[in-house]
Order: structure tokens, then C-alpha cells, then sequence
């Protein structure tokens, strides 16, 4: 363990930071400076009393191997990672960790997933450790979740003990490795149903296919407003009488005052809806194109 990694209560910075207790921002970015805690390290993300941190490209999905669990590797689809019902994938962070002999950190999943209907688990990461962190996600809901690249998928905590610990983590290459066992045909089971069989290259083809067939869906419905937007023009061209009365009626000529009413509620929540659903729909075929 080399002097470098050690870091004793009387080093590092000292101006408002307790003997011991949970790292604030102001404190996550002066460690970071004298320990480099979190490599690479961007003030911007240290906030409130944790560190935010972000999916990368490497990503490892859950797979079974008769009766022994194992993980094969999932390559992002246009820039996203792709989690399907059931699954559950590992997911590196862009950031790796660094901590000093005095110093423990806890990896927290964002509240935001587990809105989503996905789970995120990770544990605590032990004084002196280096290396990259990663979280598994469990997508617990019926459809298909998507993670870009490069967004936040967690936190770390970061806990100042009081001494540096008597045994620090060696390291990356020290790393405990698991093999555990399910159910197989010959096993005593509670559940006549087999184990079902996760397949990382068709969930990938899945996940791409889904994605096509989305843009696809994006296009026609662009389509079919250009042609409701020509249909009114014509009209309106063609048969200007028609296009004056309808916009008196839009506007509530003629109309009893409850009609106006409902008319004047919903006719520009409507028009706002549909440009708002234009905007978006432009957006994601734009960015598919430019992917």
C-alpha cells in the first residue's frame, strides 16, 4: 500500500471539514483536489452532500448458463443502453473512485429510476479502494427502458472516518468474483415454470428493431400533419367561405355562451399539444439522423 493512497486525519485540507462524519459538496471538491477522489472529476456534479454519477458504454447484462449465473457484454443502440423487461444489467460509471485510507463511500441509484420502475443496487465501497464503480439495474416494469450514455444513473456518498483503517481494499485485481447457482431440471424447485433464458444479442436485435419501428412510427405521424396542414390549406384556397365559417365557429360566432366556453378551453390546448408533439417528433428523428 503505497504512501500515496494513505491519508491520515491531519493531512489533506482542513478548513471546514469535520473529523469525522458524510462529505458535503464543498468538501467532495477539496478532497478531490488533494486525493483525486474521482477521476475524471467535475466540480458542477458535486451537490448537496454526494456526487452524481453517469452511465458509460460498458455495460454487462445478466445471462444464465444452466445452473450458474454469468454476464455477456451489452453494446449501446444509438447511444443508449437498452434494458429489457426483466433484465438486469451492470453498468459501469464513466467515473472511477479513489479513495483514501480514511475514507468510505455508499453508491446510491437515482430516485428518478426507481420512479421508472427499475431498481438499482450496488453496496458500499471500502476504504483505499481504485478502480471504476458500477451499478446493477433490474427493470421491474413491462416495457423496455433506455439509458443514454453519459447520463446520471447514481451517487456516491462519501464518509470521513476519524483514522484510517488498519487494512485498506487492495484493489481492483483483489476483487471477490461470485458464481452463483440457480434452479436447473435436476434441482428442487418451487415452480413448475423453467428458468427463463436471457438472450443478450436478440434483446440487442429486439431493442434495435423497436427502435427502428419507433422512428418509423415518428415519420408517418410528421406525415400525417404535413398532410392535415395541406388539407386545410387547400381547403381554404379552394373554398374560402367554408374556411371563414369554420374559423367563426372556432372563434364562438353563433354559438351559445356554454359552447364558447368549451371551445375556448379546448381549442388552444389542442393547437399547443400538437405543436408541442411536432417539436418532439422533429427532435427525434433529427437526432436519429444524426447518429
Amino acid at each position: 500500500m503505497g504512501a500515496n493512497r494513505r491519508a491520515r486525519p491531519d493531512d489533506g485540507p482542513q478548513h471546514g471539514v469535520l473529523p469525522a462524519g458524510i462529505l458535503t459538496d464543498e468538501d467532495i471538491v477539496a478532497y478531490a483536489r488533494h486525493h483525486d477522489l474521482i477521476v475524471p472529476f467535475d466540480p458542477e456534479d458535486a451537490k448537496y452532500a454526494s456526487y452524481e454519477l453517469h452511465a458509460s458504454a460498458n455495460a454487462q447484462i445478466l445471462i444464465y448458463h444452466g445452473e450458474v449465473t454469468a454476464h455477456a457484454p451489452l453494446p449501446p443502440v444509438n447511444g443508449e443502453l437498452i434494458i429489457a423487461p426483466g433484465a438486469t444489467v451492470r453498468i459501469d460509471t464513466i467515473e472511477s473512485i479513489r479513495l483514501p485510507d480514511n475514507v468510505m463511500a455508499n453508491i446510491i441509484g437515482l430516485g428518478q429510476l426507481y420512479a421508472c420502475g427499475v431498481t438499482v443496487a450496488n453496496t458500499y465501497v471500502d476504504p483505499g479502494s481504485r478502480g471504476p464503480i458500477y451499478l446493477a439495474l433490474t427493470n421491474l416494469g413491462r416495457r423496455t427502458v433506455r439509458i443514454p450514455v453519459g447520463e446520471p444513473i447514481g451517487r456516491a456518498q462519501f464518509h470521513l472516518l476519524g483514522r484510517a483503517v488498519r487494512t485498506a481494499h487492495p484493489g481492483p485485481v483483489f476483487r471477490r468474483s461470485i458464481q452463483l447457482r440457480v434452479n436447473g431440471e435436476d434441482s428442487a424447485q418451487t415452480d413448475s415454470r423453467p428458468v427463463p433464458l436471457i438472450d443478450a444479442s436478440a434483446a440487442t436485435q429486439l431493442a434495435a428493431r423497436q427502435e427502428s419501428l419507433d422512428h418509423r412510427l415518428t415519420v408517418v405521424k410528421l406525415a400525417l400533419y404535413a398532410m392535415a396542414g395541406a388539407w386545410l390549406g387547400l381547403l381554404w384556397a379552394i373554398a374560402p367561405t367554408s374556411g371563414n365559417t369554420m374559423l367563426r365557429f372556432i372563434n364562438g360566432d353563433g354559438v351559445p355562451d356554454i359552447l364558447k366556453l368549451i371551445l375556448g378551453l379546448t381549442v388552444p390546448t389542442l393547437i399547443t399539444l400538437c405543436f408541442r408533439d411536432v417539436r418532439n417528433s422533429l427532435t427525434q428523428v433529427s437526432r436519429r439522423r444524426g447518429t
